[in-house]
């Protein structure tokens, strides 16, 4: 059933968020913040981090992926333990998180990487990446706090390399933002 904890694990991973409670279900209605919510799956119990930043788990029976939402069924011990987790970021360890296909990178190891252009020289550091329909962008700003925005596609993201924090971009192709 539901386990209360104190203070968060500084290395938790959000992966989506509760939206929505119905409460005489048990059902926890989610919209995922991963991009393989097949994830959800594998979990047994989840982890719900609440605004005040405690944690507790509640079990769970069954996980249903739709289009946009997952929707989990939970064991609750009773309707205000179930309607507490509206609202609350479901998270997993660090070390939980779900192993990504190749050439796939979570936020966190791209954030503060290095970007230099196809000639080796320095274009600033990675600093937001911004999800759209299309495509992710990175924005990337110099050390003057002059901004590059840059499409997360093949012809202009050239190489990643996270072990020597940098990444390798064709700048020609794209268009400066006040640089």
């Amino acid at each position: 059933m539901g386990q209360q904890s104190g203070e968060p694990d500084e290395r938790d991973i959000i992966i989506g968020k509760v939206v929505s409670v119905h409460v005489l279900r048990r059902e926890l209605r989610i919209a995922p913040t991963t991009s393989h919510p097949e994830r959800f799956h594998d979990l047994h119990s989840l982890r719900l981090r609440l605004r005040n930043h405690h944690t507790f788990r509640l079990a769970v029976r069954n996980i249903r992926v739709t289009g946009s939402a997952v929707i989990a069924t939970v064991e609750a011990e009773d309707d205000a333990q179930a309607a507490s987790a509206r609202g609350a970021d479901v998270v997993v360890r660090w070390s939980e998180r779900f192993r990504l296909p190749e050439n796939e990178y979570y936020v966190d190891e791209l954030i503060g990487l290095v970007v230099k252009d196809k000639q080796g020289r320095f274009v600033g550091r990675l600093r937001e990446i911004w999800n759209t329909p299309a495509n992710d962008i990175y924005r990337v700003v110099d050390d003057k706090g002059r901004e590059m925005l840059l499409p997360a596609i093949e012809d202009v993201i050239l190489a990643v390399d996270i072990a020597g924090g940098e990444i390798t971009a064709d700048i020609s192709i794209v268009q400066s933002h006040d640089m």
